[in-house]
C-alpha cells in the first residue's frame, strides 16, 4: 500500500488557515436585510426596485392572481415553484415569456429582463407577509349596486344581446365567485375558474384572409399585426402569411369583440354593480 508522509509544518500552516477563516471569514448576512429570504433568493431588497415591479404586477398579473397575490381566477403565487425557486427573475422570465396558453396563462415576451427582476422582487418581498395572512374572501370584491348592475346590462351595457339570466347565465352567480366573474369580464380567454372552479374555454377567433389572386385562406387565428397573420386551417396546417398595408385582405370574426368593447366604456362603478347583479344570478 502506498503511504503518503505530510510534513509537520504542513499540517500546521494547513490548520493556522482554518482557524484564520473561522475567526475573521465573512459572517453571515442577517435575514431582514435579503428579499424572500426564506424563498432562497439572495439579493438585497432594493425598494425601488420593489415598487417598480408592483406596478407591473397591479397592471398585468392581479387581475388573475389577485391583489395579494394570493390567487383568484389564476393559482395562489405563494405556492408557485417558479416565484419560491426564482432569482433575480430568472426561473420567473423563462416562465412569463413562454406562458401557458392551453390554459389560459398568455405570454409576456415583451418584459425586459429589468422588469423581470422588479417582479421577482416585488412577489418575493410580499409574499412572506401574503403567506401569512388568510386568502382574500372573494365576496369582499361585492360592492356595487345589484339594480343598477342589472340596468346596465340590459341596456347601455347591450350584455343582454349575448346573454340570458334565464339562458347561459342561469345560475352563473352561484357556480362562480365573484373574483372570477369580475376576472372573466376583464379577460373573458382566461382559462379556469380558481380554486377548484372550472370555467369552459370561449370559441375563439376565425379568420378569412383573400388573397390577391382570388384565393381565400381561413381557419382559427392565432396571431395578427401589421406584418403577419398566423392561422390554423381546416386541415389543421399552421400557416403564416405576410401582409403589406391591405394585401391581403384580413377579416377576423371574434365572439368576444364586444367584451373589447366594453372595456373602453367601463368605469370601476359600472364593473362593481355588473359583479353586484351577477352574483344574483343562483
Amino acid at each position: 500500500m502506498l503511504r503518503i508522509r505530510v510534513a509537520p509544518s504542513v499540517v500546521l500552516v494547513f490548520l493556522a488557515t482554518l482557524m484564520l477563516h473561522a475567526q475573521g471569514g465573512q459572517q453571515p448576512r442577517p435575514a431582514d436585510d435579503r428579499i424572500g429570504n426564506r424563498f432562497g433568493a439572495s439579493t438585497p431588497a432594493d425598494p425601488a426596485s420593489i415598487e417598480r415591479g408592483k406596478t407591473l404586477y397591479s397592471s398585468g398579473c392581479a387581475f388573475c392572481h389577485g391583489a395579494d397575490a394570493r390567487g383568484a381566477q389564476g393559482p395562489d403565487l405563494a405556492r408557485s415553484l417558479f416565484v419560491t425557486n426564482d432569482e433575480g427573475g430568472r426561473v420567473l422570465g423563462e416562465f412569463l415569456k413562454a406562458g401557458r396558453p392551453a390554459n389560459g396563462m398568455p405570454p409576456f415576451p415583451t418584459l425586459t429582463a429589468g422588469d423581470l427582476t422588479d417582479l421577482s422582487a416585488f412577489l418575493k418581498a410580499g409574499m412572506t407577509a401574503a403567506m401569512s395572512r388568510p386568502p382574500m374572501d372573494p365576496a369582499s370584491i361585492v360592492v356595487g349596486d345589484a339594480a343598477a348592475g342589472a340596468a346596465y346590462f340590459n341596456s347601455a351595457g347591450r350584455c343582454s344581446t349575448c346573454h340570458s339570466p334565464s339562458g347561459n347565465f342561469k345560475g352563473i352567480g352561484g357556480r362562480y365567485n365573484p373574483l372570477v366573474l369580475q376576472g372573466r369580464m376583464i379577460n373573458p380567454r382566461v382559462v379556469g375558474g380558481g380554486r377548484g372552479v372550472t370555467v369552459p374555454p370561449p370559441p375563439p377567433p376565425t379568420v378569412r384572409v383573400t388573397l390577391p389572386g382570388g384565393g381565400v385562406v381561413a381557419g382559427r387565428l392565432l396571431s395578427v399585426n401589421d406584418f403577419f397573420v398566423t392561422l390554423i386551417d381546416s386541415n389543421g396546417v399552421r400557416r403564416t402569411l405576410e401582409r403589406d398595408n391591405d394585401v391581403p385582405k384580413v377579416e377576423i370574426s371574434d365572439p368576444l369583440e364586444a367584451h373589447r368593447q366594453q372595456m373602453l366604456v367601463y368605469t370601476d362603478q359600472i364593473m362593481h354593480d355588473l359583479v353586484a347583479y351577477l352574483v344574483t344570478l343562483k
